[in-house]
């Protein structure tokens, strides 16, 4: 069972690393200086035995920054530590590349299992998703969000617990950790994570038949992530207050948009392949005209084209620059919303081959 998303993974991770496998070199895309210094800062820290949390006095041109301490901090030490044993950048950059690949097909092939996809449909929904969006952007850009991408499905199979509440009780331990390991490993994907969930809850809150019990374990959810992930909150709570914190680059929403209206050639970060579109336009029109065959996959289909939408040039971002141009630095990229879109359409797309294929017994 498991085996199968591990071939996968390996394979088609395999398969986009050629060109640096044949040629041994690394590559060096736009966020890889930026990750790559800050990990062999907490790499230092464990190699030479003097630790700072905050400060970064190896990485980052030694300046005392301080970055990992708000950004994934414990996570920044699992990569430190992973540095030290790759042995080389090279090696290092080729074991993250198969790392995200099979984190996120675990995922993917996991939450496809979850809503009773065959082991075939499965694969092909992770392959979809390992080759679209984040997964693949990581390997030329190192584009940090690709890790939030690939603990999506992880989130996203919370996600169903919550949606089918009446039927089966949601294990409240295991969407508070779940939460609070996106929120070490890239707290902005907490946000999105977070606007993910919020819809799936409130139908399983809407259709269950003990509503009390449904809140009081959300509310133990939550005070368990906030437990588990105190060293996250609690540094911007020591910081703000006394410290003055450069926000982040400032880009423009309206130019980092998914391009609907001008398809590329690739589906990855600001551009997204014809035949992708059209899988999402037929599986849109699908449920459009078969919208009670499935409750979940109509639900899962009207999320995702949510979530495609405000992520793409066809939602007004200039105005939202204009109104709140704070979204420039904090947000950054409205494309971003990928991660939790791609998850969904693709989800419901495998429900949509799996009721056609009992509906006409292929």
């Amino acid at each position: 069972e498991y085996g199968l998303p591990l071939i996968l993974s390996i394979l088609l991770a395999t398969i986009l690393q050629i060109p640096q496998l044949f040629n041994h070199v690394a590559l060096t895309g736009s966020d890889t200086i930026f990750h790559f210094s800050r990990f062999y800062d907490t790499a230092q820290q464990i190699k030479n035995h003097n630790f700072s949390y905050f400060q970064m006095n190896y990485g980052m041109g030694e300046t005392g920054r301080i970055v990992n301490a708000i950004y994934g901090p414990f996570f920044a030490y699992l990569m430190g530590s992973l540095l030290l044993s790759a042995g080389s950048w090279f090696n290092y950059q080729i074991i993250l590349v198969y790392l995200i690949f099979i984190v996120a097909g675990f995922g993917m092939y996991i939450l496809a299992r979850k809503v009773k996809l065959s082991r075939t449909v499965a694969l092909i929904v992770s392959t979809l998703f390992l080759l679209c969006g984040y997964i693949s952007y990581w390997i030329p850009s190192n584009s940090f969000n690709a890790w939030g991408a690939a603990l999506m499905p992880y989130v996203l199979i919370q996600g169903i617990n919550l949606f089918n509440d009446d039927r089966k009780h949601f294990n409240w331990i295991s969407l508070a950790i779940t939460m609070a390991i996106v929120a070490q490993v890239h707290l902005l994907s907490t946000l999105q994570a977070i606007l993910a969930l919020i819809p799936l809850f409130v139908y399983g809150l809407v259709t269950t038949k003990n509503k009390k019990r449904m809140w009081v374990d959300t509310l133990k959810a939550v005070v368990l992530c906030l437990i588990l992930t105190a060293n996250v909150w609690g540094a911007f709570l020591v910081l703000y207050p006394k410290n003055t914190m450069s926000a982040p680059l400032d880009f423009s929403p309206a130019l980092t948009v998914l391009h609907l209206k001008s398809n590329g050639t690739i589906t990855m970060w600001t551009e997204i392949q014809e035949a992708v579109l059209l899988l999402f336009g037929l599986q849109t029109v699908y449920v459009a005209f078969n919208y009670r065959v499935s409750k979940l996959n109509t639900f899962l289909t009207i999320e995702g084209l949510a979530f495609l939408f405000i992520s793409s040039d066809l939602f007004p971002w200039r105005v939202v620059e204009k109104y709140f141009p704070s979204f420039s630095n904090y947000f950054q990229f409205p494309n971003r919303f990928t991660a939790v879109a791609y998850p969904l359409l693709f989800l419901s797309m495998g429900l949509t081959v799996v009721n056609l294929i009992n509906r006409y017994d292929f």
